[in-house]
């Protein structure tokens, strides 16, 4: 039957569906996807957010024993009390049994925690962020690593996120505002921290961490944090416009001051084929939802556009950052078309670019990529697939 459940890594049904041709003609190999867990049990991650809110702000041994207490409260009878184990190569990151219902913990709920997978966690600590620096995120919904972003940060300097999914950046905007990544005790605009969000194509966009803009050529700011901290309460409680003054004042709003500062790191988490997300392939648990995402999302006109929009990704973020400073590409997918030949394709037509080695400890769960430097997680190592790419710009700031 064709809505008979089957399970998601059914061999037959990615032969008829044509997702092992796929694969096979992006050098794929199946088995990347198969067992997603090494040691039988499959694993969901988070991070401990780092920014302390208060001086009575709990202790990161003291946050961990609140959360094994309320997975206590939530499991059954017949289920094990589930306890959070570090991560070893990657500081602030711990792991759960998948089962673990970690939104129902009481931490996660007030923001203390974020779920994030490790290949991603591990991309965002390439970059070697330090307080004070201008961090770009130039595919940033849903929003977990910009929260990493900024909490590496500290709250200080800058982070901006840019999509093009107006959807998507609306629950990448609930995450700044649940884990309070603006400074609201600012009412001066003064603030040493900014995070903004804007709605733009990545490929053209074009400002400065330091440019102040509202509204300029398809580029519309969702979000700014200075601009949350300095609203007087008068402000707020001002009536809302009616529909007719907001249409005026967007016809006003202009780029206000242009500054010629470009970001100190940038992280181009590219759209793809998204056929190394275990968490995506897992749900198409029917033929038909297996045949309808060949059909939808890995036709060949569909995988050119993608190509062509990595290119244009790789290129204009590699332009907003500074000279000395580093760029992640990375995507979801572990298509050598989509990952190592655009890198290559790219360094070869940027003489500023340098592909920057990345060096694994021996206890990542990793394997080198097919470009020498670059690495690739696979569902059979118990995370989301992720390739990835660091690439330095020549010269100094």
């Amino acid at each position: 039957m064709e809505h008979e459940t089957k399970a998601w890594n059914d061999q037959d049904v990615w032969k008829s569906s044509g997702f092992l041709k796929f694969l096979e003609q992006h050098q794929v190999p199946p088995t990347d996807l198969l067992s997603p867990s090494t040691n039988g049990e499959s694993l969901r991650f988070f991070r401990l957010k780092q920014v302390a809110e208060d001086a009575d702000n709990k202790t990161e041994d003291a946050r961990l024993q609140s959360i094994a207490a309320s997975l206590a409260r939530e499991a059954s009878k017949d289920e094990e009390n589930a306890v959070p184990r570090p991560v070893s190569w990657l500081q602030g990151f711990y792991s759960l049994p998948v089962s673990a219902p970690l939104a129902r913990v009481d931490l996660y709920k007030d923001g203390q925690l974020y779920g994030i997978d490790i290949s991603s966690g591990f991309a965002v600590s390439l970059l070697d962020i330090k307080p004070g620096e201008h961090v770009l995120d130039l595919c940033c919904a849903p929003g977990a690593k910009l929260t990493m972003i900024a909490d590496l940060l500290q709250l200080r300097g800058s982070v901006t996120g840019v999509d093009f999914s107006r959807s998507r950046l609306g629950a990448c905007r609930q995450l700044v505002h649940k884990y309070q990544l603006f400074d609201s005790t600012s009412e001066s605009g003064d603030s040493q921290w900014r995070c903004r969000l804007f709605h733009a194509d990545g490929r053209t966009f074009n400002i400065g961490p330091k440019t102040e803009c509202v509204h300029i050529d398809g580029m519309e700011v969702l979000l700014d944090s200075q601009e949350i901290a300095s609203r007087a309460p008068r402000d707020r409680m001002r009536k809302r416009k009616n529909k007719s003054a907001r249409a005026r004042d967007a016809k006003r709003q202009k780029l206000l001051v242009v500054d010629d500062a470009l970001y100190d790191k940038v992280l181009v988490d590219a759209e793809c084929t998204h056929d190394g997300s275990i968490r995506h392939l897992q749900r198409l648990d029917t033929p038909v939802r297996w045949e309808e995402y060949v059909r939808d999302h890995l036709n060949t006109s569909e995988v050119e556009r993608i190509l062509t929009l990595q290119q244009g990704l790789i290129r204009n973020g590699f332009n907003l950052v500074r000279p000395g400073g580093t760029m992640i590409y990375s995507t979801c997918s572990l298509s050598v078309k989509q990952n190592e030949d655009i890198v290559s394709a790219f360094l070869q037509d940027e003489p500023d670019a340098t592909l920057d080695p990345i060096v694994c400890r021996e206890d990542v769960p990793c394997k080198d990529g097919r470009v020498c430097g670059t690495v690739r997680f696979t569902p059979s190592q118990n995370t989301s697939g992720l390739f990835i790419a660091r690439i330095r710009k020549s010269g100094k700031s």
